[in-house]
Order: structure tokens, then C-alpha cells, then sequence
């Protein structure tokens, strides 16, 4: 690699800064992703065989009225689709929205 120059964008080549091939290019474009992609592999095995994991299932939330369901025809798809009236919690949510970051909900620098 000491034979070989970084060169600018629209640089020159010449018998010194030669044009690289195309594995060379590849491996030029991103020299520490094989380490990071190490360190990744570790953490996720490392999680898996501890069963660390800050994930939760997802509960079904039900927000519609109950006796309030009709089957009517959607036009787009063409098939008899299912409607219901929303209750007041679910536009409360339309309403007053939250917005969830993952990375700053799990204490981890957002980039």
C-alpha cells in the first residue's frame, strides 16, 4: 500500500499514482469496515448467547369502537375490506404525535 497515493478527485495518474484496479478500489473505499464488521458479529453473538436483548414484543392495540365495524368494497383493491369508527385515545395519538428515536431511546449516541 506504500506504493500507492491517495489521490484527490480529479487528480492526475501517472506512472506514480497508477489508476487501481477494481479490487483495490473496493478495498480503498472503506478500510476499517472489516473490523467493524467484526466487532458487530461479536456483539450480536454475544447477545444472542445471553439473551440481552433490549427489544419488546409489540402488544396489539385495539382503536377502533366496538360494534362499529362495517365490510365495505375498496375500490382500489377491489375486494370487501373491514372499517370501524376510531375511539378518542387513537385520535388523541393523530392529535398530539410522539416521536421515538431507537438509538436515544436505548442510551446510544445518535448519529
Amino acid at each position: 500500500m506504500d506504493d500507492q497515493q491517495q489521490h484527490k478527485p480529479g487528480g492526475y495518474y501517472s506512472g506514480k499514482n497508477k489508476i487501481p484496479d477494481i479490487k483495490t478500489f473496493v478495498q480503498n473505499l472503506d478500510k476499517d469496515k472489516r473490523e467493524r464488521d467484526q466487532k458487530l458479529d461479536e456483539e450480536r453473538k454475544a447477545n444472542a448467547t445471553h439473551g440481552k436483548s433490549d427489544a419488546k414484543p409489540h402488544k396489539p392495540t385495539h382503536a377502533g369502537k366496538e360494534g362499529t365495524r362495517k365490510t365495505v368494497h375498496d375500490p382500489t383493491t377491489q375486494k370487501e375490506v373491514q372499517i370501524e369508527d376510531v375511539d378518542a385515545n387513537f385520535m388523541k395519538a393523530v392529535e398530539d404525535p410522539q416521536l421515538s428515536v431507537p438509538n436515544a431511546n436505548l442510551g446510544k449516541d445518535t448519529t
